[in-house]
Parts: C-alpha cells; sequence; structure tokens
C-alpha cells in the first residue's frame, strides 16, 4: 500500500465518528469522497473538532478517575459535556480540564450530579441513538450530515447546525418521540448563527 493511499484510508478512519463515512477510496490512492463536503461545518473543521474532543477526552481520564462518567461532543469548537459525576466540585474539574484544550471556544456542562454512575443505562441509549439516527436519515426534510446526536443515561443531546428553525423543530420532535428518553436538550445553532464564528458565546461555568 503506497503512503498516498494509506494516509486516505487513516483520514477516514479520524474522521468517521464526526462524518457519514467515506463513500469510497479510489485504487490509486485518492479518497472518491466525502460526507463533508455536504455540511455546513467545513472540512476543516470537523478535522479541529476530532482533534479537540480526543485530547479533551484524553484530558479528562488522566485527571481523574471521577472523569471517567464524562462524555463529550464537539461541533466547531463548541463543547458538551454530559454524563454524571458524583460531586459539585468534579463537574466544576471537568469545565476547567475543558478549557485547557486549544480550540475550544464555548463550553456547555450539562454533567449531573448523582450516587450512581449510571454505566447499564448505555447498551438502552445506543439504541435509542442508532433509532433517531435512522429516522433523520429517512426525514429527506433534514440534513441529517448536519448534526450529532447522543443519548446519555437517557437523556438526547442535538447538536449541529441547522439550515433553519423548522428543521430543528423536526429535529427535535423526532426525538421527542423516541421511546425511552426522558428530555431533550438541543444545542443546535442555526446556519447563520454569529456565534458560528465566535460572537456572543456565553459558557456555563
Amino acid at each position: 500500500m503506497s503512503l498516498r493511499t494509506l494516509a486516505s484510508v487513516l483520514l477516514c478512519v479520524v474522521l468517521a465518528p464526526v462524518l457519514s463515512g467515506c463513500l469510497a477510496v479510489a485504487a490509486g490512492g485518492a479518497v472518491a469522497g466525502v460526507s463533508a463536503a455536504r455540511q455546513e461545518r467545513s472540512f476543516g473543521a470537523a478535522i479541529d473538532d476530532r482533534v479537540i474532543k480526543t485530547t479533551l477526552d484524553a484530558r479528562l481520564r488522566k485527571e481523574s478517575i471521577k472523569l471517567f462518567g464524562v462524555y463529550t461532543t464537539v461541533i466547531e469548537g463548541r463543547v458538551l459535556l454530559a454524563g454524571r459525576v458524583g460531586e459539585p466540585d468534579t463537574r466544576l474539574e471537568a469545565t476547567r480540564v475543558a478549557w485547557t484544550v486549544e480550540g475550544v471556544k464555548k463550553v456547555d456542562n450539562d454533567l449531573q450530579v448523582a450516587d450512581s454512575g449510571g454505566w447499564l443505562d448505555r447498551p438502552a441509549d445506543l439504541i435509542m441513538r442508532s433509532r433517531l439516527a435512522a429516522v433523520l436519515l429517512a426525514d429527506k426534510s433534514i440534513k441529517d450530515v448536519n448534526y450529532t446526536t447522543d443519548v446519555v443515561h437517557g437523556i438526547v443531546y442535538l447538536m449541529g447546525v441547522g439550515q433553519d428553525q423548522d428543521e430543528v423543530d423536526r429535529v427535535i420532535a423526532h426525538a421527542q418521540k423516541l421511546n425511552g428518553a426522558k428530555r431533550v436538550e438541543n444545542y443546535v445553532v442555526l446556519k447563520d448563527d454569529p456565534i458560528r464564528y465566535g460572537f456572543g458565546m456565553t459558557s456555563e461555568k
């Protein structure tokens, strides 16, 4: 395998969690196409987000075992922290760690303080996430590639860039219909929202 082919394959692997996926890798090593071309988020921003998430996850794990219950999502430098921690101070610590990562523009902390880590919830969460992804893909009035979804302890989190409020409302409605969903938290921004360019950002500490 040539270095060019290897680089193409590695690029697909790196971007797999944040993009819909590479369509094909040609025999000569060129990537035939990726869904980033259809995203409101630029190709470069998608790569930056992946780097931020990988770095943040590593720092959270290194900082303390108490932060192992923190799930992260990153869109255009905006970070969402979700999950459960045992103490209020641990919740604040997660925000502090997030701000140490280069490229972070905003931090939303939705961590819940609870005695139980809720690890048994994860299989059900993954099923709900898969169902929501399938529903969004089937709804042709929604550009599903612009949305990143996760389900943590039954709470549905929506992030991404919406075309307009009607589209976002449709995504929220689909999420609310999920069997087993406790609530839906919407962190989607519209494509013309100034927050995408660093204006008017506020963050929960």
